[in-house]
C-alpha cells in the first residue's frame, strides 16, 4: 500500500484525538519502567505508586479548573493571586475612578403640514383649486408616512429576527456547556482512574513486585 502525504498529513489529528489517551498511557509506561526494572528496591516501587496516586487526585483539580474555564470564571491562581493582592498590610496604590456623565437627544420626525388657501376674495373656482392641492397633499403626506411605517416595520422584523439569530446561538451555546459540563470531564476522570489504579497496586503489592524483580 502507497502512503501519500495527505495520508501522512491526516495521521497527526488522528493521533490527538487520542491524546488523553496517550497521556495517560505514557505516564503509567514511564511508572512501570521505573517500578519494574530488574533489582528495583521496594521503597522506590512504593513512591513510583503514591506519584501515580497523588497524580490521579491531581486530575480532580484539573476537571474543575476545566469546568470552571467553561463558564468564564477565573482560575485557581488567579483567584489566590487576586486574595494574596487584597492583603491587609501590603501597600497598594489609590486608584480615583472618574466617572462621567453621557447625555443622549432623542430626536423625533417633525412632519410639516401645507395647507393651500383659497386666497383673499375666493372664488368657487379658485376654491375647487385650493380643495384639489390640499387633497394631492394629504395623498402625499399618507404616501409619505405608509413608507415610514414601512420602514419601521422592517426595522423592527430585522431587529426581531437578529434577536431570534441571538437567542439561539446563546441557547446552542448553553446546551453545549451543559454537555460539555455533563460529559466533557469523562476522559479527565478515566485518566485519574488509571492512574489511581495501577498506583494502589504498585503501592499496595509493592514488597511482592520487589520480589518478583529481584
Amino acid at each position: 500500500m502507497i502512503i501519500n502525504r495527505f495520508r501522512l498529513k491526516a495521521l497527526w489529528p488522528w493521533l490527538v484525538e487520542a491524546r488523553h489517551a496517550w497521556l495517560a498511557a505514557t505516564v503509567i509506561c514511564v511508572a512501570l519502567v521505573v517500578a519494574l526494572r530488574p533489582h528495583t528496591a521496594e521503597p522506590v516501587i512504593r513512591l513510583t505508586g503514591l506519584c501515580l496516586q497523588l497524580l490521579g487526585i491531581g486530575t480532580v483539580i484539573w476537571g474543575i479548573s476545566e469546568t470552571r474555564a467553561l463558564f468564564g470564571h477565573p482560575s485557581f491562581a488567579s483567584r489566590a493571586r487576586a486574595w494574596l493582592g487584597r492583603f491587609p498590610l501590603l501597600r497598594r496604590d489609590a486608584v480615583v475612578a472618574v466617572s462621567g456623565v453621557a447625555l443622549s437627544a432623542a430626536v423625533g420626525k417633525v412632519r410639516a403640514q401645507v395647507i393651500h388657501g383659497p386666497g383673499p376674495n375666493p372664488t368657487i373656482q379658485t376654491r375647487l383649486v385650493a380643495v384639489e392641492r390640499n387633497i394631492n397633499s394629504i395623498h402625499e403626506d399618507i404616501s409619505q408616512m405608509q413608507k415610514e411605517i414601512d420602514e419601521d416595520l422592517r426595522k423592527i422584523a430585522d431587529a426581531l429576527k437578529g434577536e431570534t439569530q441571538s437567542r439561539q446561538t446563546e441557547d446552542r451555546a448553553i446546551q453545549h456547556k451543559l454537555e460539555a459540563t455533563g460529559t466533557g470531564g469523562v476522559h479527565i476522570s478515566a485518566i485519574g482512574a488509571s492512574w489511581l489504579f495501577v498506583g494502589v497496586v504498585l503501592s499496595t503489592a509493592a514488597t511482592e513486585l520487589a520480589q518478583l524483580v529481584k
